[in-house]
């Protein structure tokens, strides 16, 4: 007999009582390591189609980084430390709140002359494809901020041009990715990009200088209807080159435009060649590789003559699967602009970890020279699971912490195959200063289904009524895997082969699971998440030992609880239920990158709950998200771990309160002894040592509490259903618990 506190740990991701007033939420950054290697900046939440400027977010005169990541939808800033000749950022997430929302493609210049970056990004008006801006300005803090221009011309606040018949609005794929650039040498920015049919490059000159109004406007004209002559068919790596510079590649007049659909490119303007006029780096959404085509034209009629669709040559190719866009910048501070390229593509299945491939510019930015460094910057120093990630705290290895379990949707791998898998990181640390370790990259052995089932969804609950935890694991068709844990009380986890199927549940599609007893009558049931964002509940009709669930849902719209966003049509639902006070709080992760918080559960599984908020902790963290709360450091308040679909995760530490705030172990020389044990009707309590007992509560398997009440040496448990318990004594000198078996 002894003071236990291991299956106790165990059960604090299953049942904590928490404050509800937590609305604004501080990141924290615990210690993750791979491979041996500590992860500079483990919680940035990974990558997939990163697009980037040069900014100088805190007005240092150091240009730092802006992020934008298409997949997700989400900034990130980073502070450049400004070493030279090092790449030398940090992750600085306090600087992405004054960007606003934006959606598809960014694009940082300065338009107005004032030294301050601004913003062109993609129209986010539902079905109408243009360009907005937003103006830069620094606010009180001396922090980058911006101010929505108010555009004239039409009906939207986009960048509109005279057109043969009124005012057009200045056309740009969601797809793609424009240029946007001094073409034509005059000091105002331009803008280059594919026509709506495609094929054909567009050349719109800002005229604001020429008309009077100076920089501080935006005023542009479709001065070349086939800028630079070519024409990218999109069927070969090739472009079509023209003739002369006053002739397209193709057939093609004002007044017979071509008809169809543009597939999609990316245009990164840049003069390589120190002559004066800009070439065009060219990715298409059909191939991995950049075509880089050589003016041979001037500023003011480009004329493309040759090209390199293996660029750049001189090195190692690019080859990101799919969809590349190029990027200008100085990356290592040298004075000298590097290469960076990243995938455009805005799903999951092109590359999803070698998505930053860092060229150096080993010669100047007159006349660059690019050498491949790396295919992973910034990203090695992420946990990044490709896409999609969907974490669960659990004392794995029964040491007294609180270790991590986190599933993926997939890696990226080449013909449109999966590559999925559930990864286990071991706390290491301390009660107080908890680090993470990989130890498993494969566990439950799911990887060999990734083929046909992926986006693994972890959860865990005693589902054979023998004391430890076993694991049922949701996937991308609506099922569960189901591992048993044969372990055995106090044990680290091991587990039986997954078994496909459990029960043979579905719940159509992105099964994300819950084990919790919902309407407390000593089973476990399940609440599974889904992909069209409701909330499907299985009550358990079986026993402790063997549960029964329904082959369809109890409730499959639990709570009437919608994680849909307004005119979305999917929610990718991702449910966690715990103890508030004593009263069940739900909060639900959603696609828009969203957690809602609902309460009213209590006696209502077939009701309505209460919504409390629909954006807990206002986080700024991308789509897809999947919460997972837990005391990790032991300072008596939750943390919470989010996954997203960019294959990361991120932490925050709330104001949150954990039932279990002020546990600790007692000396064996306490002398606390339970009996009989098992016991089917009362428990007697024996307490020797000098300690003064308070309080007595007993906590079911899933970690609801059944008995609370002032200390008493015996108390009465013969309306408790058969199981294992903890029963858990407050006393003068801590908290005390002990297992024991009711039968």
């Amino acid at each position: 007999m002894k003071a236990s506190t291991n299956y106790t740990t165990t059960l604090l991701v299953l049942f904590l009582s928490l404050s509800v007033t937590a609305q604004t939420l501080e990141p924290i950054y615990p210690e993750f390591i791979e491979d041996g290697q500590v992860l500079k900046e483990a919680t940035v939440g990974g990558l997939s189609s990163p697009q980037f400027s040069e900014v100088d977010l805190n007005n240092d005169g150091i240009q730092d980084l802006y992020i934008y990541d298409k997949i997700g939808q989400l900034s990130l800033t980073y502070l450049n430390g400004g070493t030279p000749n090092q790449v030398d950022y940090s992750y600085a997430p306090a600087y992405q709140k004054n960007f606003p929302t934006l959606i598809e493609w960014v694009i940082l210049r300065d338009y107005n002359g004032d030294g301050i970056q601004d913003i062109f990004a993609y129209s986010s008006t539902p079905g109408i494809p243009g360009i907005e801006v937003f103006t830069g300005y620094y606010n009180e803090e001396n922090r980058i901020a911006f101010r929505q221009n108010n555009l004239s011309g039409g009906q939207f606040n986009i960048i509109y041009y005279p057109g043969n018949s009124g005012n057009n609005n200045l056309y740009v794929s969601s797809i793609d990715y424009p240029a946007i650039d001094d073409i034509d040498g005059d000091g105002d920015l331009d803008i280059v990009t594919f026509n709506l049919a495609g094929g054909i490059v567009e050349l719109f000159e800002n005229q604001s200088v020429e008309r009077g109004f100076g920089k501080d406007s935006l005023q542009f004209t479709l001065v070349d209807r086939c800028w630079g002559k070519f024409f990218e068919s999109g069927i070969t790596q090739e472009v079509d080159l023209g003739s002369s510079p006053e002739e397209c590649a193709i057939n093609f007049r004002a007044s017979e435009p071509r008809s169809g659909v543009h597939a999609g490119s990316t245009v990164l303007t840049i003069d390589l060649d120190n002559d004066g006029d800009k070439e065009v780096i060219l990715g298409d959404i059909s191939f991995t590789n950049l075509n880089m085509l050589t003016n041979g034209g001037t500023a003011q009629q480009a004329f493309m003559t040759d090209q390199d669709i293996a660029f750049p040559s001189n090195d190692v190719s690019v080859d990101v699967p799919l969809f590349p866009a190029a990027f200008s910048l100085d990356v290592n501070n040298d004075g000298a602009k590097d290469l960076l390229v990243a995938p455009n593509l805005g799903n999951d299945i092109g590359e999803t970890y070698e998505v930053v491939w860092y060229y150096e510019n080993v010669a100047s930015t007159e006349k660059p020279v690019y050498e491949l460094r790396q295919k992973d910057l910034f990203v090695e120093d992420m946990i990044d699971y490709g896409t999609g990630a969907q974490p669960v705290f659990v004392d794995y290895n029964q040491d007294g912490l609180l270790d991590l379990v986190v599933g993926n949707k997939s890696f990226f791998v080449p013909g449109g195959n999966r590559n999925a898998s559930v990864y286990l990181y071991e706390n290491i640390g301390t009660a107080t200063v908890p680090r993470y370790e990989l130890k498993e990259d494969d566990l439950f052995g799911l990887n060999v289904f990734s083929q046909n089932s992926w986006r693994f969804t972890p959860t865990f609950g005693d589902l054979d009524g023998d004391g430890d935890l076993d694991a049922l694991i949701g996937e991308e068709f609506g099922n569960l895997f189901y591992a048993e844990n044969i372990a055995g009380l106090d044990q680290p986890f091991e587990f039986a082969p997954a078994v496909f199927g459990f029960q043979d549940l579905d719940v159509g599609q992105s099964s994300r699971p819950q084990i919790i007893d919902v309407n407390r009558d000593g089973l476990l049931d399940l609440v599974i998440g889904e992909r069209n964002g409701n909330l499907n509940y299985f009550e358990n009709t079986g026993t402790i030992q063997s549960p029964d669930f329904p082959s369809d849902p109890t409730n499959n719209f639990f709570g009437k609880v919608d994680a849909r966003e307004t005119n979305q049509v999917t929610g990718y639902s991702a449910p966690t239920i715990i103890e508030i006070e004593g009263v069940f709080q739900l909060f639900v992760g959603n696609e828009g990158g969203k957690i809602l918080q609902y309460d009213g559960i209590e006696g209502n599984v077939g009701g309505t709950f209460t919504e409390v908020t629909n954006n807990y902790g206002n986080l700024l963290i991308g789509a897809e998200i999947h919460p997972a709360f837990a005391d990790i450091d032991k300072d008596g308040f939750l943390e919470l771990a989010v996954g997203n679909i960019r294959g990361g995760l991120s932490f925050f530490k709330t104001d949150l309160k954990n039932q279990l705030t002020n546990t600790t172990t007692l000396s064996a020389e306490t002398f606390i002894t339970l009996s009989p044990n098992p016991s089917n009707e009362q428990l007697t309590i024996a307490i020797g040592g000098n300690i003064e007992p308070l309080q007595v509560k007993i906590y079911g398997i899933n970690g609801q509490v059944v008995v609370n009440q002032a200390f008493k040496e015996v108390v009465f448990i013969g309306d408790l259903v058969e199981g294992m318990y903890v029963l858990e004594i407050e006393t003068t000198k801590g908290s005390y618990t002990q297992k024991f078996v009711k039968q």
